[in-house]
């Protein structure tokens, strides 16, 4: 089952017409992926579009995104493996938080993630990549059990700028 529960979190795939308007104002927010090389969301058919690639995505078996639910049934974030290597058992964790979401939260959130990408998917590698210089991310994943294992210069090209990425893994002989 794709989806699941989470401590006091729902996770669950989205549902593409129905969860357009709660992710735009999730993704509107410059602050919710600012660690990631991206723009924020300014019409709400461009979280539309960001639902269709996640779904086809998914069919393709190259990713699975979640939406994260409080026990009110608010979005409060979106958590997700991309980049699925079959063949290495790896992928690449992406998140979607306000910092309003504490780490008490994460520690709860993102270990359920981490578990059904080993126990269910049978992974064993999970990276997370992110600018350098987002502290308050370091130290989540810090504190998540996650190791910095560099940097990687000129990872990509965004808006104009070459931009480093800071790897960090977590890897399935890691789980407490």
């Amino acid at each position: 089952m794709w989806n699941f529960t989470a401590g006091g979190f729902s996770l669950r795939l989205p549902v593409t017409e129905q969860d357009n308007e709660a992710l735009f104002v999730l993704l509107n927010d410059a602050e919710v992926a600012a660690h990631i090389p991206r723009l924020p969301l300014t019409v709400a058919a461009q979280a539309l579009d960001e639902l269709r690639r996640v779904a086809m995505r998914f069919e393709t078996r190259e990713a699975a995104f979640w939406l994260v639910e409080n026990n009110a049934g608010e979005l409060i974030g979106r958590i997700g493996i991309q980049h699925i290597n079959w063949l290495q058992r790896s992928a690449r964790l992406q998140w979607e938080f306000p910092a309003s979401v504490s780490q008490a939260d994460l520690q709860q959130i993102v270990p359920a993630v981490l578990n059904y990408a080993f126990s269910e998917l049978g992974l064993h590698r999970i990276e997370m990549r992110l600018e350098p210089g987002h502290a308050l991310q370091q130290q989540r994943l810090q504190a998540l059990g996650f190791q910095r294992e560099g940097c990687l210069p000129a990872q990509l090209e965004f808006e104009g700028r070459s931009v480093d990425l800071e790897l960090w893994s977590f890897l399935a002989t890691d789980r407490r």
